[in-house]
């Protein structure tokens, strides 16, 4: 998520500043205080004298428009707002940070930052103050104990930060040749099912997994807005009464399995951004892909794109409409996972409107 948009929703700089304050892995107390230029818009904060190497994969993101002429205008802005040169000049505003970071580019997110060296030798990932370290604990746990090539490899963690691999690729999303994006994405299944998804399922009752789900929906939310509290558990036992199954076949998942979290660079991959992962029903990581859920499609739209697409694929069960309702229970539990925060102004509204949306979708 961009600066420009998580400015909106949390006191971001303050945010910024009580995670380099507190964090265990740097020490932001040394060196003086400098100026930083911050761009909003391009989701970054620099010193003036970063070299324009480390900027290119923010090029890779935002200069990759699938309409030939806007990509060409990103591109330039994009060139432009990095350069030594114009970057003050594009920036929306600046900031004083310790002059320590002076040779990284810092990038904006949900629940963390990412912090690129100049020497692009690893990413470091920093847990925002106030988050919850479930972000952190589950990312650790899920890239170690499975040694999954097609994710990045974490060099060291701690507390609140890890340090990973650095890969620089295109997102998937940002591709204009149709039959690589969809021959990238049946490849990332595939591979995605055989070394994760079938690998780390269990058999859960459903009243272990309904158990599971409400209780962390209840450490979660807490008594943010009673209105939305009550439509979101209202929705949540509504789509368990529509459950038949007596086990939920469950495995360790992605939990944000978009397009966007899939780079590319020549024939390799790298899947990004496992802060949601978690055990859930073992379909959602491939629904999330394949529906295109995430682009903000409907959710009868989603379901018709996914049971289209899901056809080929030998090794995934069938869909019913069992698994549909799983499908829905675990969409709900992301939302309430990314809508809900200490950090935020306001928590729980784009849950609320999914509540809607489930509750519209399961009544037609």
């Amino acid at each position: 998520m961009r600066i420009s948009l998580l400015e909106k929703r949390e006191d971001f700089y303050k945010i910024l500043k009580e995670t380099l304050n507190t964090t265990c892995f740097y020490d932001a107390k040394n060196g003086d205080n400098k100026e930083y230029v911050v761009n909003k818009y391009l989701n970054f904060i620099a010193s003036k004298e970063l070299p324009t190497s480390v900027f290119q994969i923010l090029i890779n993101e935002y200069s990759s428009s699938l309409i030939w002429w806007k990509k060409i205008i990103q591109y330039i802005y994009v060139k432009l707002a990095i350069s030594s040169l114009f970057r003050s000049f594009f920036a929306q505003q600046t900031i004083q940070l310790s002059s320590f970071f002076d040779e990284y580019l810092i990038l904006g997110g949900n629940h963390r930052l990412r912090f690129f060296s100049k020497d692009l030798a690893s990413t470091i990932v920093l847990l925002k103050k106030g988050e919850r370290h479930i972000f952190l604990i589950n990312d650790v746990e899920i890239r170690t104990k499975n040694n999954l090539f097609y994710a990045p490899k974490i060099i060291s963690h701690g507390k609140d930060w890890l340090e990973e691999e650095y890969f620089e690729g295109t997102p998937i999303n940002r591709l204009t040749d149709k039959t690589k994006v969809d021959f990238y994405i049946i490849k990332v299944i595939e591979n995605h099912v055989d070394e994760l998804l079938n690998k780390t399922y269990v058999i859960v009752k459903n009243k272990e997994y309904r158990k599971l789900i409400l209780n962390e929906i209840k450490n979660i939310i807490g008594i943010e807005n009673k209105k939305i509290d009550d439509k979101i558990y209202q929705t949540m036992e509504l789509l368990f009464l529509k459950l038949e199954n007596k086990n939920i076949k469950m495995s360790w998942s992605h939990g944000d399995f978009q397009q966007a979290n899939i780079l590319i660079k020549n024939n390799d991959y790298k899947v990004i951004d496992w802060e949601s992962s978690s055990e859930r029903f073992h379909l959602y990581d491939i629904f999330v892909l394949l529906s295109e859920i995430r682009t903000g499609v409907s959710l009868i739209e989603a379901f018709k794109f996914f049971n289209n697409k899901v056809k080929p694929f030998k090794d995934i069960d069938s869909i019913n409409e069992n698994d549909m309702v799983l499908l829905l229970v675990e969409e709900l539990r992301f939302s309430v996972n990314e809508d809900f925060s200490q950090n935020f102004y306001h928590s729980g509204r784009k849950t609320n409107i999914l509540c809607d949306s489930i509750l519209k979708y399961i009544n037609e």
